[in-house]
């Protein structure tokens, strides 16, 4: 059986950069409202990886509401959140990304 991490997870600021996190190696802002995150570690392979993204404050600021959704990338080791006002509007948001892998 091969061992591998089996959780990742960040809190990225609505500008991309990461207030904390495990297991991140960056997290780019590309556009109005898409972050490509890139792990330590291949999100695709011998683990699967199922993802949980909720916009929130990445200390004790208000957040506007809003959602994301997440994605894989051709790249085993990074990943597309993209966030999203009330209406669906691309915006940009803080949001928090966990990673479950099996």
């Amino acid at each position: 059986m091969v061992e591998f991490e089996k959780r990742l997870a960040c809190v990225i600021a609505a500008d991309g950069s990461i207030a904390r996190g495990y297991m991140i190696e960056k997290c780019e802002l590309v556009g109005e409202n898409e972050y490509v995150i890139t792990w330590k570690v291949p999100l695709q392979k011998e683990a699967k990886t199922n993802f949980s993204c909720v916009i929130g404050s990445i200390a004790y600021e208000a957040v506007e509401p809003g959602f994301c959704t997440v994605g894989l990338l051709a790249d085993p080791m990074k990943m597309r959140v993209s966030t999203y006002d009330v209406a669906g509007k691309p915006a940009k948001r803080p949001f928090h990304l966990a990673c479950f892998r099996d």
